[in-house]
C-alpha cells in the first residue's frame, strides 16, 4: 500500500548522464517521495538499478547535434508538454524535479501551469556557464527553485541556490 503522506514526484530519465543524476539524486530522495517518470528509450526504467519503482510514460527524444532536425525537437517538445500535463494530473504530482536536459523546459512549464513546486537542477557537468536549457529555465522563471552544483555558477547567477547531487 503506497504511503499517502509523501509527496509525488515527477522525473524526467532521458538517458545518459542525466540519468546518471537521477539515480544519484534518487538514492539521496529514497523514501521521500513517490516517484513518477517520463522517460526516453534511452533513458532507463523504474526498477533497474537507482531507479525506484513508480509509474512510467513515454516521451520522444530531441534532436541533438549528431541526430534530428529542429522539427525533431518541436515535436518533442509539444508531445512531453501534452505528456506532462495529462500525467500531472492523472498522478496527482505535487512536485516536478528537472535535471539538465531539454525535457525540462516543457516539463516545468506544464508544472507551472498546474500549480506544481517546480525545481531544476542544472547538471554537474556545468561549472562555468549554464546550459541552454539552464539559461531558458532561469530566465522564464520556470523553476520555483534553480540549483546549480558549482559556487562560481552560483555566484553568476544570485537566484540560484547551490547544492550537490552527487
Amino acid at each position: 500500500m503506497p504511503d499517502l503522506n509523501r509527496p509525488i514526484a515527477l522525473f524526467i530519465l532521458s538517458g545518459g548522464g542525466f540519468t546518471f543524476e537521477n539515480r544519484c539524486l534518487l538514492s539521496r530522495l529514497g523514501e521521500h517521495v513517490r516517484p513518477v517518470y517520463l522517460a526516453t528509450h534511452l533513458g532507463g526504467r523504474p526498477g533497474e538499478p537507482g531507479i525506484p519503482q513508480g509509474s512510467c510514460y513515454d516521451v520522444p527524444q530531441f534532436a541533438s547535434v549528431t541526430r534530428g532536425t529542429l522539427r525533431t525537437s518541436i515535436i518533442a517538445f509539444i508531445r512531453t508538454f501534452l505528456t506532462a500535463r495529462r500525467v500531472i494530473r492523472r498522478e496527482n504530482v505535487d512536485i516536478i524535479i528537472a535535471i539538465g536536459c531539454s525535457h525540462s523546459v516543457p516539463m516545468l512549464l506544464a508544472g507551472r501551469l498546474a500549480g506544481c513546486r517546480t525545481v531544476f537542477i542544472e547538471s554537474i557537468t556545468r561549472a562555468d556557464r549554464l546550459s541552454r536549457t539552464g539559461q531558458i529555465v532561469y530566465r522564464a522563471q520556470l523553476a520555483r527553485l534553480f540549483i546549480v552544483q558549482w559556487p562560481d555558477l552560483q555566484a553568476a547567477f544570485p537566484a540560484s541556490r547551490l547544492g550537490t547531487i552527487l
